[in-house]
C-alpha cells in the first residue's frame, strides 16, 4: 500500500473534522494532519517487521465469559 501524500491527509482530516463537526482551523488540521501521517509511519513500520510467535510478549486477550442471566428475576 503506497503511503497516501500529506495534501491526500490534510483532506481526510478536514473531512473527517467536517463529520464530526469539530471546528478546527488551519494550522489544527496541519498539526492533526502531521501526526496521523507519523503515526501511519510507525503503523506501516510495525506491520512489515516479521514476528515469531515468541517475539509477541503480550498475553491474547480472552474476554470473560458472559455472566448467566439470573432466573429469580
Amino acid at each position: 500500500m503506497a503511503d497516501p501524500s500529506m495534501p491526500d491527509v490534510i483532506a481526510y482530516v478536514r473531512a473527517s473534522a467536517r463529520l464530526l463537526d469539530l471546528p478546527l482551523d488551519d494550522a489544527q488540521v496541519e498539526r492533526v494532519a502531521l501526526h496521523l501521517a507519523r503515526t501511519g509511519g510507525v503503523a506501516a513500520a510495525l506491520a512489515n517487521t516479521p514476528l515469531a510467535p515468541a517475539d509477541e510478549l503480550a498475553e491474547i486477550f480472552r474476554p470473560a465469559p458472559f455472566p448467566a442471566e439470573d432466573a429469580a428475576s
